[in-house]
């Protein structure tokens, strides 16, 4: 009787392991999501440009370039090198830290939040401008997408949007289209996933330019706010936390 009290009371007390990592998980991802949005909300209000959809920034080259307008290209062409700076100095850090057995989420997540509470700062007291902090914010996005870009090993919105709408759809598709043909894999629950990361995207742009209309910086400070949960979730969570770089796409 004793032994058996003491296996079932062992075994209720042993956590079950996460199939991913935390921030590969939906919620997260949604997290993210939100996060991009509401950083988008802020460089597009502000100069035009986008901290993390670069195809939109790659086109607005094109086409300030054809309408002669060089201050707009040399904006956009800065957000698309800020953004690429940002995730080439990650994935060193990334490299940097898997050599060393060390996890890294945590300490992105708290360079991040630091990162945009000085730059709301900076906004506020007008001791930068907007062109400077619009950078910044692509810096960061570039290592926040090079970070975490995962979720349950498919790419999600922080930096694929167009991507994860096509996935949505695509599953969707295999999941009405079953009785055609079927693979024997769930579709519905990761549809769902790709589809709350785009709604979390764009309700992280409209909110984010709701809140700069109250207040400039409010956007920035709302992503902050929630990378600050997102931290404090990572450094108390159980099992593994940073996304699997490498792991293949299914």
């Amino acid at each position: 009787m004793g032994a058996s009290l003491e296996v079932f009371m062992s075994s209720s007390t042993v956590r079950t392991p996460r199939p991913y990592p935390l921030l590969e998980s939906a919620p997260a991802a949604a997290a993210l999501a939100l996060v991009s949005g509401l950083l988008n909300a802020w460089t597009f209000g502000q100069i035009g440009t986008f901290a993390t959809v670069q195809s939109g920034n790659l086109l607005s080259i094109g086409y300030f370039m054809a309408d002669g307008d060089p201050s707009r290209v040399l904006a956009a062409a800065a957000s698309v090198l800020s953004f690429a700076l940002g995730s080439f100095l990650c994935t060193l850090v990334v490299l940097w830290r898997a050599r060393t057995g060390r996890g890294y989420s945590v300490e992105v997540l708290l360079c991040e939040v630091i990162a945009l509470a000085a730059l709301a700062l900076a906004s506020v007291t007008g001791a930068v401008g907007p062109e400077w902090i619009a950078g910044a914010i692509s810096f960061l996005a570039g290592v926040q997408g090079n970070a975490f870009h995962r979720e349950t090993g498919m790419l999600y919105g922080n930096i694929a949007v167009t991507s994860v709408v096509q996935m949505a759809a695509s599953l969707l598709a295999r999941a009405a289209g079953r009785t055609i043909a079927s693979d024997g894999e769930p579709h519905l629950r990761p549809a769902a996933a790709y589809t709350s990361v785009l709604v979390a995207f764009a309700a992280g742009g409209g909110i984010g330019f709701a809140l700069d209309r109250a207040w400039s910086c409010a956007s920035i400070i709302g992503a902050a706010a929630v990378l600050g949960i997102l931290l404090l979730v990572a450094r108390s969570a159980h099992g593994a936390v940073d996304p699997s770089q490498n792991a293949p796409t299914p």
